[in-house]
């Protein structure tokens, strides 16, 4: 009871905390080929799920004026998607930004269906920019470090003994040590430390030691927290391999035992830090949903016995962002919704099939392995139609060609077309072609991924039906 009185305290002032000390940023501008166009501005929530969060939209009118307001606590990295540009910068709380934009430049149809496609990363123009902005700084300094950075990086890895790194943080502190700002002081010290990991000039340990023991954690920091995600990356795994496997997976996987998973990782000094730990448990918690050595389902019930003792604020959210990012596609719980397009121009979803299973599937008409697999899924559906719905979205680049091919054969289950979201490639994990899923009349997933037809789809599909007692 006193545990729950005391985090209810922590939220309700986390709560009023915002109220207090919240900045107002403004952005304005002048972008003529963005007129009558929306720009949505962004930021990460966290630095360990990179969940997005939108914080204003921006209207801009036919003369391509701009101008929103977002509310900020501290600084904070902004970001939008700008056509083929993805542009950002840093604000900073009750500051305005006269910001400058690159000329719009859509993207071509192929680049905007590739849910991979990666926009160019550019430092949005701000007029007037003084020398000690901290967009300024920040750029100035990115320029310089990565004009050597990869060369240094690839000396250490050929083993060839070099002083350039050295000499490359010693030149640039001449130079920038001489401004007095926090943020920009931190983004240069993690940036070393990036470098002597990357370049082999200390061990893990000795940089977990200098860098992190007993140090503040900069949440909003980009150059911190890239340099934390590449340390503890698959950290229950490197922790194993110090000897340390029967208990980090018994903990995990048999116990399912935060206190004793914390005991365990007490054994590394460098974790002495109640708050470092439990950074680090959730970096490996997020990292462990997404490789076959823990079970998901002991790993969820780590998360939420962390979520419901910490007492941390930005922990909270982490463990909520994490939760939601790994559970999308667990059988359970219901996928990202979705709406897409039939050949014949009728917006669909899921809630079109109320009362039956739904067999999905992603597959392209260029792909032979699909191809060989439709007329097993012709088979299926005309046998199970009645209580087994089969849906097929196309990931064909032009839905003419789906068109094209549907009018050459007689499929008759349903097929979507991906043109008008193709986010619902990442949004399932798809990976290859085909990849299926199986899907309840209550829209819980139920196999996921489902086996393909010809992997017994059919066999496992009555074994449910069975141990549910439906036949």
């Amino acid at each position: 009871m006193q545990s729950r009185l005391i985090k209810i305290l922590v939220l309700f002032i986390a709560a009023l905390t915002p109220a207090i000390v919240n900045g107002q940023v403004t952005l304005l501008g002048n972008a003529p080929t963005y007129s009558n166009q929306t720009i949505t501005f962004y930021r990460y929530a966290d630095l360990i799920t990179n969940t997005e969060e939108v914080l204003a939209k921006c209207e801009v009118n036919d003369k391509g004026v701009f101008q929103c307001k977002l509310e900020i606590d501290e600084i904070a990295y902004v970001y939008s998607i700008l056509g083929i540009y993805r542009t950002y910068l840093f604000v900073e709380p009750g500051k305005t930004y006269r910001i400058v934009l690159p000329e719009y430049e859509p993207k071509t149809e192929a680049q905007r269906l590739n849910p991979f496609f990666r926009e160019i990363d550019v430092h949005m123009g701000i007029e007037q920019m003084e020398p000690n902005d901290l967009n300024y700084l920040i750029s100035s300094f990115d320029l310089a470090f990565n004009e050597n950075f990869d060369q240094i990086v690839r000396e250490a890895y050929a083993g060839v003994e070099s002083t350039s790194a050295d000499s490359l943080t010693a030149r640039l502190e001449k130079k920038y040590s001489k401004y007095n700002h926090p943020f920009f002081e931190a983004y240069r010290t993690y940036r070393y430390g990036l470098l002597k990991q990357l370049a082999l000039m200390q061990q893990s340990r000795s940089i977990s030691q200098v860098y992190f023991a007993n140090k503040p954690i900069l949440y909003n920091n980009p150059s911190y927290m890239e340099l934390f995600n590449l340390l503890y990356d698959k950290y229950f795994l490197f922790f194993s391999h110090s000897g340390n496997e029967s208990d980090v997976y018994g903990n995990i996987t048999d116990e399912h035992s935060y206190t004793k998973l914390k005991q365990t990782l007490a054994r590394d000094n460098v974790l002495t830090n109640d708050t470092l730990m439990e950074m680090v448990i959730l970096k490996g918690l997020h990292d462990g949903f997404f490789d076959d050595k823990f079970s998901r389902k002991a790993l969820l019930s780590i998360l939420d016995s962390l979520y419901r003792r910490t007492t941390i604020p930005e922990h909270l959210m982490i463990a909520e962002n994490i939760r939601s990012k790994v559970t999308r596609l667990l059988a359970g719980f219901v996928p990202a919704p979705f709406e897409l397009y039939s050949i014949d121009g009728k917006l669909m979803s899921l809630n079109e099939f109320k009362g039956k299973y739904v067999y999905l599937n992603f597959c392209t008409t260029t792909s032979y392995s699909c191809l060989q697999e439709f007329s097993l899924l012709e088979k299926l559906y005309e046998k199970h139609k009645q209580r087994l719905e089969i849906v097929t979205i196309s990931v064909d680049m032009d839905i003419n060609d789906l068109k094209n091919f549907l009018e050459q054969t007689e499929y008759h289950w349903t097929f979507l077309h991906y043109g008008n979201r193709p986010e619902i490639i990442k949004d399932f994990d798809v990976r290859a072609y085909p990849t299926y899923f199986l899907i309840g009349p209550d829209r819980r997933l139920i196999l996921s991924p489902a086996p393909s037809p010809r992997e017994n789809f059919e066999i496992q599909f009555f074994n449910y039906l069975r141990s549910i007692g439906e036949i």
